[in-house]
This record gives structure tokens, C-alpha cells and sequence, in this order.
């Protein structure tokens, strides 16, 4: 419990974008990422990950955060079976690419998530999504599609405010907020799960459509991450 609560305050100083506030952020994720192999799950491991591989990125160490975050992505999937959590993996891949100027392998990518974002109903990881699209046909010069996509970017917005404020004014949304608020786990059960889930097969029959490439070991998109990567160090469609 700590060390994730470490982890989301080193999130807070990530978004305030300084460079005092990347160290803050390192002096949190860093003992973490290093120890968390001993956690119990891989729920905690996965949100770990993905906060370093933005950390790097955010500190201009785009090969290393990308090596990281496909990590992430394969335990996601493999291990954990969460395909939201895939869908923001990809996502944070797909903006990498495109900081990498790396604008086909980024529009593959983040299409993919968007059909996976759609897929869950999840219309925060669509809004993010399609703000790197926007920014995307933006570095294209694509005038039409940039103006098209943030004007579906923006009704997102509108429809996501719309349901927050239908779900606040229901008569149950305060007594159900207090419920989960106090209800936790107790951590003996958490370790109990663990020693009878680890000799379980990993599930790899994911509903996803073919087009994200995770139906293999190594996501396609994953693997070129990665080659590419290793390459350098050894050498150095519109939206629908």
C-alpha cells in the first residue's frame, strides 16, 4: 500500500512537468519499480511499469520508456487479461511513436487502442486518444481530418460531462461513493489468491479485435517497438 501510494504521488509530480518535479518523481517511482517484483500481484506491477515508462518519457529517454512500456503491455495482457489496461498501454505507445516522429507506426497503434477504448465503453481513454490523434494530423498537415477528429474530441467531452453529471445527481451515487470507500480487502486473502491463482494457466483467448495484434505472445506493434530498439542500442487512415 505504501509503494503504490508512492507511485501515485510521483503521477502528481509528473503532471506538474518541472524538471525539480521529474526528481521528486524518481525519488518515489525508483524504489518501487526496483522491489517490485516482490509485490504480491501483477496488478501493482503493471501500474508501476507504466508510471516509469512515463517518467522516462517525460525526462527525453524515449528508447528506454518504450523497451518498459511494451514490458507492461505483455504482462498486461498475458497475465492480467485487462484490456483497458492494454488499451492505455497502447496509447502511451502510440504517443511515444509520435514523439519519435514515428507517424505510420503511431497511427497503427493508437487506431488500435481506439478500437479497444469503443469496444469497453471507456470514453476517457477515446478523449485521450484522440487528442494524440489530433496532435498527430496536426504534425501530418492533415487540416481536415486534425479539425474533424478534435470536434469528435470534443463531443466526447460533452457526453463523458453529461453522464458524470447524471451519475452525481442519482439518489444512490453518495451511499454507494461512502460504500467502496471503506471497503478494502483484508491482505491475508490477497496472498491466499495469489498462491492458488499462480499455478493457473495464463488466459491468452482476449476479445480483441485482430487488427491490436495481441492474439500472440509478443504483440506485433510491440515487437517492432522493441526491435527497433535494440537495433539502435546495437548500432545505434483517418479515424472512424
Amino acid at each position: 500500500m505504501q509503494s503504490m501510494c508512492q507511485v501515485y504521488a510521483a503521477v502528481s509530480y509528473i503532471c506538474k512537468g518541472d524538471a525539480e518535479s521529474s526528481s521528486e518523481a524518481l525519488e518515489l517511482i525508483g524504489p518501487a519499480y526496483r522491489t517490485m517484483d516482490s509485490f504480491v500481484g501483477v496488478r501493482e506491477k503493471t501500474c508501476i511499469i507504466f508510471v516509469y515508462g512515463l517518467l522516462l518519457m517525460r525526462q527525453h529517454n524515449p528508447q528506454d520508456a518504450r523497451v518498459r512500456l511494451a514490458s507492461g503491455l505483455r504482462i498486461a495482457h498475458q497475465q492480467l487479461g485487462n484490456i483497458q489496461l492494454v488499451s492505455q498501454y497502447l496509447t502511451i505507445l502510440g504517443t511515444l511513436a509520435l514523439q519519435l516522429h514515428d507517424t505510420g507506426q503511431a497511427r497503427e497503434i493508437l487506431k488500435s487502442s481506439l478500437t479497444l477504448a469503443k469496444t469497453l465503453y471507456d470514453i476517457p481513454t477515446q478523449i485521450w486518444i484522440l487528442s494524440v490523434f489530433t496532435e498527430l494530423y496536426r504534425e501530418l498537415e492533415e487540416k481536415e481530418n486534425e479539425m474533424e477528429n478534435s470536434e469528435y474530441g470534443s463531443k466526447k467531452e460533452i457526453d463523458l460531462q453529461r453522464r458524470l453529471a447524471e451519475a452525481r445527481s442519482r439518489a444512490y451515487h453518495q451511499e454507494l461513493v461512502e460504500k467502496v470507500r471503506i471497503e478494502a480487502e483484508p491482505l491475508h486473502n490477497l496472498f491466499q489468491k495469489h498462491n492458488d491463482m499462480s499455478g493457473l494457466p495464463v488466459n491468452d483467448d482476449l476479445d480483441i479485435p485482430e487488427s491490436v495484434g495481441l492474439s500472440t505472445p509478443q504483440p506485433s506493434s510491440v515487437r517492432r517497438l522493441v526491435d527497433s530498439s535494440s537495433v539502435r542500442r546495437s548500432t545505434r487512415r483517418r479515424v472512424s
